[in-house]
């Protein structure tokens, strides 16, 4: 704990340091309201850092921001017209992404309770909208059937990642 504070306190030294000089260095005054402006947005996250990592809120931020990102990239998609296979393609790129994700993610909640042992993910593309979006996840878990995982895992992949419980089959391998 006085790690964190130590680190903390550290990063605002930092801050105002880093601020300090900017301030100084400006060749022109009239930039300074745009650095202050930036600069109190990072305050911001410094500031707010200790009550991210308590809530948990940095990974499900982390977790959302990848999940837009790919949505966006799919949305601009580097394909031409009539290239379906460049499409599939990358449709299965991001399908290995998303799933690589969710497997760290999972790794992280369950460290100890159980093993995740395979993640797949399929992902759609809703036309209208031009959105990629995920159809299904199935999950494989070591150990037997366990409602209290199967609550966490529902409740990581809904805080992170917007994927509602109906979207994700979980099965459990007993290992022995």
């Amino acid at each position: 704990m006085a790690q964190e504070v130590y680190q903390w306190a550290r990063n605002l030294a930092v801050y105002y340091i880093v601020l300090t000089a900017l301030m100084h260095i400006m060749p022109n005054s009239q930039y300074g309201r745009y650095i202050r402006s930036f600069m109190g947005i990072l305050l911001i996250l410094i500031v707010a850092s200790p009550l991210l990592d308590l809530l948990h809120l940095e990974e499900r931020m982390d977790g959302l921001f990848h999940k837009k990102m790919l949505e966006e990239a799919f949305a601009d998609p580097p394909w031409g017209e009539g290239q379906e296979e460049a499409r599939g393609y990358y449709l299965q790129a991001y399908e290995q992404e998303a799933a690589g994700q969710i497997r760290g993610s999972l790794e992280e909640i369950l460290a100890g309770s159980c093993k995740v042992l395979d993640v797949r993910v399929h992902m759609e593309m809703d036309e209208e909208l031009g959105e990629l979006y995920v159809a299904f996840i199935q999950i494989w878990l070591s150990g037997a059937e366990n409602s209290q995982m199967r609550e966490r895992v529902e409740h990581e992949l809904a805080g992170s990642y917007e994927i509602t419980g109906e979207k994700v089959e979980l099965f459990f391998e007993e290992m022995g």
